[in-house]
């Protein structure tokens, strides 16, 4: 498993530096980032399987850069990170395409089994009958991905990536 590539973007240096050294232990090839500045290049080089996101980031916000990893590697499995958790951070977040979403401190197990546990459902077929609810709400917008994603109450990137996923 070593050949997993994973994404962690945290600011704390020695977090970051504690948490990269405990998911390579686990198994993770890592790379580790502490925010937004050149996030959008390392994404696109590294395509990761896995990204670990820190919510609040001191150069921006976890929700941006959640955007930006799924925006450019729709297949991530990501997992939002925070140390001041609330459910509407957590709704947003995994309306935005996050697979979980934790709290701190959370160890180096627990974290990659929360990312392995989440990988399976992340790349797992949608459903028959997932599948035909979308498309009968897409074809009754014509065709209108923003607005089939608002009646579905998902973001519209999440609805993007199950319809890719669709095929």
């Amino acid at each position: 498993m070593g050949d997993d590539r994973l994404l962690l973007i945290e600011d704390d240096d020695d977090f970051r530096e504690a948490l990269a050294r405990a998911l390579e232990r686990q198994g993770f090839a890592v790379t580790a980032v502490p925010g937004l500045a050149g996030l959008s290049s390392v994404v696109g080089q590294l395509l990761p399987q896995f990204a670990v996101i820190d919510l609040a980031l001191a150069d921006g916000d976890g929700m941006d850069a959640l955007d930006i990893v799924l925006d450019q590697s729709p297949l991530t499995v990501a997992l939002v990170l925070t140390g001041h958790g609330s459910i509407p951070a957590a709704v947003a977040a995994m309306r935005a395409g996050a697979a979980d979403f934790r709290t701190k401190p959370i160890g180096g197990a627990e974290l990659a089994a929360a990312l392995r546990a989440a990988a399976p459902a992340a790349a797992a077929p949608l459903d028959q009958v997932e599948r035909e609810h979308i498309l009968k709400v897409l074809d009754g917008v014509g065709g209108n991905i923003s607005e089939a994603a608002r009646r579905l109450g998902l973001h519209r990137r999440t609805l993007q990536r199950k319809l890719h996923r669709m095929g």
